[in-house]
């Protein structure tokens, strides 16, 4: 299983995907708010790279705290879309020159579909650690690091915690957050064709998921119900970055799992059934 696995990860990392796929996460958390003005204005961090910064630098522009703010914005909606776009090529190649009959007859209906599902969500997570980790190292040379700041300060961000543990939580929280924005990918991978609306369908299925829980956030927050609130949070995919280690962490991981043991079953019966032309 795990030199199945193994196999699938090398092909579902081929270079000339993953480097747009780098790149495209850089971008958008680029695009994210790094500043909003006194007139109420959000400025992009990519906005802020080109701004001279002043002697007496606001801690929310150290690049601990933009890094973190990279997480946001437009990331959220195209991420999936990124980050499934060399596994669903991949899939539709595969498919088109009859390769799937082969793959299965030498592995097994059950090891070819895990393989699968298990090469795509460590390369979504791998991708998306490493965009993510780019994009931090670009904020450390550009603005100041949280150590010079006064210790009060430091406070603020790390809460307690050093900052090699805090940068620590950050990316294993990255790899986690790759992994389960992979889910929307590879389910629309499991049962449509058409590689044209294999890249689409993961951005406006996620966009539209993405809406409903924001409306939903939005009317509990009107209505108070904070506790409702923490669980809609929950259900978002970015909340697995925030490795608390509490209830509510462990839920979205144990979403992120449940979501993947359904496609695993849902991709077996497909195959099995011939869907995939086997």
């Amino acid at each position: 299983m795990f030199h199945e696995i193994k196999l699938e990860f090398k092909k579902n990392i081929y270079v000339p995907y993953i480097f747009i796929e780098i790149i495209g996460i850089i971008i958008l958390c680029l695009s994210a708010t790094g500043e909003t003005d006194m007139n109420g204005k959000q400025i992009s961090i990519f906005s802020l790279i080109f701004q001279e910064l002043p002697a007496n630098t606001d801690l929310l522009k150290s690049a601990l705290s933009l890094w973190q703010a990279g997480i946001g914005g437009w990331l959220v909606v195209f991420a999936p879309m990124l980050l499934s776009m060399g596994y669903i090529l991949l899939i539709s190649e595969e498919r088109r020159n009859g390769q799937i009959r082969f793959h299965i007859l030498r592995s097994g209906n059950w090891k070819y579909c895990i393989s699968k599902l298990c090469s795509g969500a460590l390369a979504g997570g791998i991708v998306f650690l490493i965009g993510y980790a780019l994009f931090g190292l670009l904020m450390l040379v550009r603005f100041p690091s949280i150590r010079t700041f006064s210790a009060e300060e430091q406070e603020i961000l790390l809460m307690g915690s050093s900052i090699s543990v805090v940068i620590i939580k950050k990316l294993i929280g990255a790899f986690l957050y790759g992994m389960f924005g992979s889910v929307f990918g590879i389910g629309v991978a499991i049962a449509f064709r058409d590689k044209y609306m294999l890249v689409c369908l993961p951005f406006m299925i996620n966009y539209i998921y993405q809406q409903i829980l924001t409306k939903m956030a939005t009317d509990a927050m009107a209505a108070e119900a904070y506790e409702r609130l923490t669980w809609i949070e929950t259900f978002q995919p970015e909340n697995i970055m925030n490795i608390s280690l509490g209830w509510n962490w462990f839920l979205s991981v144990i979403l992120m799992l449940a979501i993947y043991a359904v496609l695993s079953v849902i991709f077996y019966r497909c195959v099995k059934r011939g869907d995939w032309g086997v």
